[in-house]
């Protein structure tokens, strides 16, 4: 554990313990909040309190979702990204717009987990190319969304 190649490797999993015990709890913590959402959102249409409450917490219940879609992509991105870095194989160039990383996401869980980046992606600006088990990624100009497989 003292050589500067092995603590390298070790730190990103480290990490990635890290990020996804964080996920864990960022996932209880917005099904929690789901839940009692869809507790408020039932009880407000059977017990004909006004269309403005089951509304708002429609909307809240939509935004949760969207949340934790956000989150799993989040996680699933920086979860590959040091997986690719500690393996050697993430690829980087550029900086902001244009710039791009390139890494390899394989295993059984690859479809979800470049699914979750997918979703990520398209709200944060950012392209999103697969081949085989190559995946890249290019930051787009400001403003810009898109993603694509």
């Amino acid at each position: 554990m003292t050589d500067a190649p092995h603590k390298a490797k070790e730190a990103p999993a480290a990490v990635r313990e890290m990020i996804r015990r964080a996920g864990h709890e960022l996932r209880n913590a917005l099904s929690g909040v789901s839940v009692n959402v869809e507790v408020v959102r039932s009880r407000a249409g059977r017990e004909g309190a006004t269309g403005e409450v089951a509304s708002f917490a429609g909307r809240a219940s939509a935004q949760v979702e969207d949340a934790s879609a956000l989150a799993d992509g989040l996680l699933a991105l920086v979860t590959s990204v040091l997986a690719a870095q500690a393996a050697g194989t993430l690829k980087e160039a550029g900086h902001g717009a244009g710039s791009r990383i390139e890494l390899m996401i394989y295993g059984d869980a690859a479809p979800s987990v470049v699914s979750d980046i997918e979703r990520l992606a398209s709200r944060i600006g950012v392209a999103v190319e697969q081949h085989g088990t190559n995946v890249i990624l290019t930051v787009l100009r400001e403003g810009k969304s898109h993603s694509k497989t």
